[in-house]
């Protein structure tokens, strides 16, 4: 009972897990005529509305997890790892966009998708951060993490690679708590 307590819990992780997966997939379609032709139908302002349309969903998960974490006073370590293994995760999605990233920022007509790439990974840790301040809310709350050290691991939790240090350093102090 308790493994589908916590299925249902990490159900709206789903969104916000699939974001950066999507960009990357956006990428390639653009590379890939069959994929835009078959998910898109040969049109990009389609995937693109379909990009917006799962950074909503995704938003309201995370704003769904925050309230649960924050009002219903969910346990600590749950929260924790939830943020933990959204991070985690995400990290192969984060290692594609930035090494295409890279490859476009190496011509001048490529540094705007670069930006733009730029831009949808700060759009993506924003998902990911909420969750992560709630767990350190909830970690502070029940004194596993001291002020000075709350205050830290929430700014750090929107903060790329840093992010996922704080998570582990959280999900730890929870554990060990």
């Amino acid at each position: 009972m308790r493994g589908r307590q916590s299925m249902r819990r990490l159900l709206p992780a789903v969104f916000i897990i699939l974001f950066p997966y999507f960009i990357v997939f956006l990428i390639c379609s653009f590379f890939q005529q069959d994929l835009m032709k078959t998910f898109f139908q040969d049109n990009a302002y389609l995937g693109i509305l379909y990009l917006g349309i799962l950074w909503v969903a995704a938003f309201l998960s995370a704003v769904v997890i925050c309230v649960g974490n924050l009002v219903r006073k969910r346990d600590v370590l749950e929260t924790a790892r939830t943020n933990m293994l959204i991070k985690l995760v995400q990290i192969p999605a984060y290692a594609v966009i930035f090494v295409i990233g890279c490859g476009f920022a190496l011509s001048i007509f490529g540094i705007g998708v670069a930006l733009l790439l730029m831009l949808l990974d700060g759009a993506s840790i924003i998902l990911s951060g909420l969750v992560g301040v709630s767990a350190v809310k909830r970690s502070h709350a029940v004194k596993h993490l001291s002020t000075g050290e709350a205050v830290i691991h929430g700014i750090l939790q929107f903060v790329f690679c840093a992010d996922i240090v704080s998570a582990v350093i959280v999900y730890g102090k929870a554990k060990k708590s």
